[in-house]
């Protein structure tokens, strides 16, 4: 009974226990408290509280005060604020919280990698900007020099063409504008650690966790010989401890053509050339069978003519799919990758297809031991010839591209056989593969008799194969004259690099030391077969037939290269304020002469954390730190066997007319030849403000090249008229901003702005020395190089205009009449000749910008990314009215003078108009402009709906590219071709018009 009674009892007790216990979970709480800094006491106002998985919160006011009404024990309050570290608080009945957030270091202490191992950015002494990750996972890019371009101040990223495959002889990358005239301006770039030699487009974007470009000499100078023109450094994606990781990212694009220049069609064309033969001839009743061909006067009458471009085009297409598996435990970490890239250029016969596979590994085997690989195995096929745009361009219209079959015409114009089908290309037999192997393997040894000694051997092994061949048949001009033509060719690159690298860290009280040194050798070996063939019985074996040809002319070229380095580098620290670095590296290149193998190449870094310093106390500045370096690096510029003299075949015919093998110099030897050697200093600010919420930094710095590699005219005694040397020098200099806003963070909305600007300015200050009359150093007209002018340079006569119908006697005097051209005559004496020609302007912009802005509501996300160039002049074919003499070249539609429209723009409709006294202008404009490079709308799934499907990441988005462009440039695109960037003088008019594309895009992750 009593055992009952107490049994009784305490089920009462447990009943009571659970109601009251239910009552308190189910009571609602009005949390409320006070959010403060912790290392101030100070309140912070706007620090966003959310109830964790959900959307409902709110913000701390003036006060650091905040109420959250309507919780129950178990939530749990997240609290987040600008440069402060989040907290997480559970609600246990307390209905009354005091929260102290601790400052946030993390910016500072970000570890980003300097080459041949990483810093703290708040200890780096150099300067080294990173690629924000949204530019590499937000947006699709084909080519990283796509995720780089106007996203980082000082580097300018040229796109050259607009083909379906990005090379490294389509894109042009410039970091801290151009210290070479002749050598390549082109930066080094380091894959994982080792030096790549490749092509950019064979490394998949999606491989790539982090992107840092060392600018200054000091950060440059561990690579010596190689970092004048800067460095960049790519780190691909490892494994973290974890369970696997499953993540599929793919995309579509569509490409449409933006710009195409108005050309004229086939009956304007008709009354154009009608009315020049009028005009240039001076006829009153004239004889169109001597005007057009049989051929045109038909195609006019049948009304059938063509727009090249056209035919020639399409809307492009590509594809994108990228599968990866990363994860790994404590001795063990992996990451894997498959991508496929399909591209369909909208130049008809543009393809493009890249398939790559990655695997990045690496392995702890005891606490003091541990190796890894990153390995990537790379398959490019770039198959096929599309249309000559320059023929697409100004073909006649009056032409026939096929016949009454549907067969092309070998010559589209039977009266004019000059002509060759534009289209031709399609129809040629061509394979254009690429098999690479890149594996980079490391050993890392922690040595156990000095505590932070480690030592690391690095290797690294590229091998490529290439494989090329082109088969003209006799439904092709150079096939049909020659009866069957090829060329095939196959190329070997094998390369590899071994490192030996020994670090010492070790932190002494306040001090902190870093000692890193470094002995590497690298080999480049490459050899070319290749065959060209004519003559073929028949087109049905293509290059295949080449043994029956009737000429067979075989070719073999090798080069090897070798190159061994010694680099030291001390950092030194004190209390985080004080910071030193010194950096030496010694490189001995086997390209160079007998006595100038070797060179040294010094640097200086120091920086002053000012905002560690005690008397620095503010509550607006949160980082401040002064950078100042000194350094020399070097542009190596020359290949193999570049410094000896060399022959040529050059076979004579004997009286007897048998053919004696014979050889003629080539180029002359320069044993004396090194590297060119830039000498540059760089003062930096890195600052952060109001709790971090605005970041940046300043730069300034200026670069000394000597020893330019220059081609000297000389003597033709000698068999040749240039020996190249080294001389010339020249100067560059700028400045460079670089602004992070976060604008509003709530816990629903976000908005973070992100620019920089950078401003170059380069000059000649020496070439050969010699010196005129008056003291001065001559320029070199041929080449347009001129002492104190930029490195490109435009350099003319300047179109004035048009004569007018009141000027005709002024006109006159200078042998020309109105509705003709007129040029500048600078000094006027009534002479259009050399002395008339002028500067107008550069072809290198003065300045670069960029600014992305990233907003986010909730799962959306908006991002637009603009860039622009300013400062550019470039010229424009477009311009160009050269149809040949007769009309056989169609230009563009142009509203010409006459007495009844005597516009000053664009001269009359006679062949002879275009000429002052026989010389004619080059028309320049102004190149600057404002591009919306990217805007990205995107949704992710929330994460309740994530985790009820299994994921973790589900992301769509739209991406449109290239949608905008504002500028005064009346060419087919501002930017595409060398006019900006390249010295050849093209203005990019004959490449493939540049695109708009629309992305879409799916990221999953399991």
């Amino acid at each position: 009974m009593n055992l009952y009674f107490i049994l009784s009892k305490n089920k009462l007790c447990l009943i009571a226990f659970i109601f009251f216990s239910a009552l308190s979970f189910g009571q609602d709480l009005n949390i409320k408290g006070t959010v403060f800094d912790a290392s101030t006491s100070s309140p912070l106002p706007g620090v966003n509280i959310i109830v964790k998985n959900t959307s409902t919160g709110g913000t701390t006011d003036f006060d650091g005060n905040f109420v959250i009404p309507n919780r129950k024990i178990g939530d749990v309050l997240v609290f987040s604020y600008l440069g402060f570290i989040s907290q997480e608080v559970e609600i246990k009945g307390d209905d009354t919280l005091n929260i102290q957030l601790k400052e946030d270091a993390q910016s500072l202490s970000e570890v980003v990698v300097v080459g041949y191992g990483s810093q703290k950015k708040s200890d780096i002494t150099g300067t080294v900007a990173s690629l924000d990750q949204e530019r590499l996972e937000m947006v699709p890019n084909v080519d990283i020099s796509q995720a780089i371009q106007g996203a980082l101040p000082g580097i300018s990223v040229t796109t050259l063409s607009t083909g379906a495959a990005p090379s490294n002889d389509d894109t042009s990358i410039v970091i801290r504008g151009r210290n070479s005239i002749l050598a390549s301006n082109g930066p080094l770039i380091v894959v994982d650690g080792v030096p790549y030699q490749g092509q950019l487009r064979d490394i998949s974007p999606n491989d790539i966790k982090s992107v840092e470009i060392l600018k200054d000499a000091s950060s440059a100078a561990i690579y010596g010989s190689r970092g004048s023109n800067g460095v960049i450094l790519i780190t691909t994606k490892g494994g973290v401890e974890g369970k696997t990781v499953i993540r599929y990212d793919g995309y579509s694009t569509i490409q449409k053509l933006s710009n195409l220049p108005r050309l004229m069609n086939g009956e304007e064309f008709y009354n154009f050339k009608l009315e020049r033969a009028i005009a240039t001839d001076g006829l009153t009743d004239p004889d169109l069978t001597t005007i057009f061909t049989e051929t045109e006067r038909e195609v006019y009458a049948n009304k059938a003519w063509v727009s090249w471009p056209d035919i020639a085009l399409r809307d492009g297409f590509s594809q994108n799919h990228n599968v990866s598996i990363s994860g790994g435990s404590d001795k063990t970490k992996y990451y894997t990758a498959f991508n496929l890239l399909d591209v369909a250029g909208i130049a008809i016969n543009d393809d493009y297809r890249r398939f790559s596979t990655r695997l990045n590994l690496d392995y702890k085997i005891t606490d003091w031991l541990s190796l890894g690989t990153r390995t990537t195995l790379t398959y490019g096929d770039q198959s096929g010839i599309s249309a000559n745009f320059e023929d697409v361009f100004w073909m006649n219209p009056l032409t026939k591209p096929y016949d009454e079959n549907g067969n092309l015409n070998i010559y589209p114009w039977d009266e004019d056989r000059y002509f060759s089908n534009p289209l031709e290309g399609i129809f040629m037999e061509n394979t254009n593969t690429s098999m690479q192997i890149v594996t980079n393997n490391f050993l890392n040894i922690e040595l156990p008799f000095v505590k932070g000694l480690q030592y690391r051997l690095n290797t690294g092994f590229r091998y490529r194969t290439t494989n090329s061949g082109t088969y003209r048949g006799r439904n092709t001009t150079e096939g049909f004259e020659k009866q069957g033509s090829s060329d095939v060719s196959r190329g070997l690159i094998e390369s590899y690099t071994i490192e030996n690298i020994f670090t010492y860290n070790k932190d002494i009280g306040k001090h902190t030391i870093g000692l890193t040194g470094v002995y590497s050798t690298e080999q480049d070996e490459r050899s070319t077969n290749s065959l060209s063939a004519e003559g073929f019985p028949n087109d049905i074996q293509g290059w295949y037939g080449a043994p029956q040809a009737n000429l067979i002319e075989p070719y073999y070229e090798y080069r090897k290269t070798n190159l061994i380095s010694q680099m030291f580098r001390a950092n030194y620290g004190f209390d985080n304020k004080y910071l030193f670095t010194f950096t030496v590296r010694r490189d001995g290149f086997s390209g160079f002469g007998e006595g100038n193998k070797w060179g040294t190449f010094p640097s200086l870094a120091v920086g002053w954390n000012i905002s560690n310093e005690e008397f620095f106390k503010s509550d607006i500045i949160n980082n401040l730190k002064l950078r100042g370096s000194w350094g020399q690096n070097g542009n190596q510029a020359l290949g193999a066997y570049e410094t000896i003299a060399k022959f040529r075949i050059f076979d004579n015919v004997t009286g007897s007319g048998t053919t004696a093998p014979g050889y003629i110099p080539s180029t002359l030897g320069t044993p004396t030849l090194s590297w060119e050697t830039s000498e540059s200093y760089n003062i930096g600010l890195d600052f952060s403000f109001l709790n971090n919420r605005i970041t940046g930094d300043i730069n300034y710095y200026n670069t000394d090249t000597s020893d330019l590699l220059l081609n000297r005219s000389i003597s033709p005694i000698h068999g040749l008229d240039e020996i190249t040397q080294n001389i010339g020098k020249t100067n560059n200099r700028g400045i460079e901003i670089s602004l992070v806003s976060r604008n509003i963070n709530t816990p629903n909305f976000s908005w973070t702005t992100r620019g920089n600007i950078s401003f170059t300015k380069n000059k000649i200050v020496s070439l050969y020395g010699i010196l005129d009359e008056n003291g001065n150093e001559t320029d070199d007209l041929d080449n347009s190089w001129f002492i104190g002018k930029p490195i490109l340079t435009n350099y003319g006569y300047q179109y004035d205009g048009v004569w007018q119908e009141d000027e005709a006697g002024l006109a006159a005097a200078y042998g020309t009449q109105p509705g003709y051209i007129k040029i500048r005559d600078v000094n006027g004496d009534f002479v259009i000749n050399a002395e008339d020609r002028v500067f107008q302007g550069q072809r290198d912009p003065k300045a670069i910008w960029g600014i992305t802005n990233t907003l986010n509501y909730k799962n959306f996300g908006l991002n637009f990314f603009v860039t622009g160039v300013s400062g550019a002049t470039k010229s424009n074919s477009l311009w160009s009215t050269d149809v040949f003499q007769g009309t056989r070249r169609n230009t563009v539609y142009r509203n010409w003078w006459t007495p009844d429209n005597p516009t000053n723009i664009i001269f009359a409709n006679d062949e002879n108009a275009h000429e002052q006294g026989g010389v004619s202008v080059t028309r320049y404009e102004d190149a600057s402009f404002i591009r919306l490079r990217d805007l990205t709308v995107s949704y992710d799934l929330p994460n309740d709906v994530l985790e009820k499907l299994g994921l973790t990441e589900f992301r769509l988005y739209v991406t449109g590219r290239n949608l905008v462009t504002i500028t005064d440039y009346t060419g087919l695109d501002p930017e595409l071709g060398s006019g900006v960037t390249n010295a050849n003088g093209d203005d990019g008019q004959r490449s493939t018009p540049l695109v708009k594309e629309y992305v879409l895009g799916l990221n999953i992750g399991l």
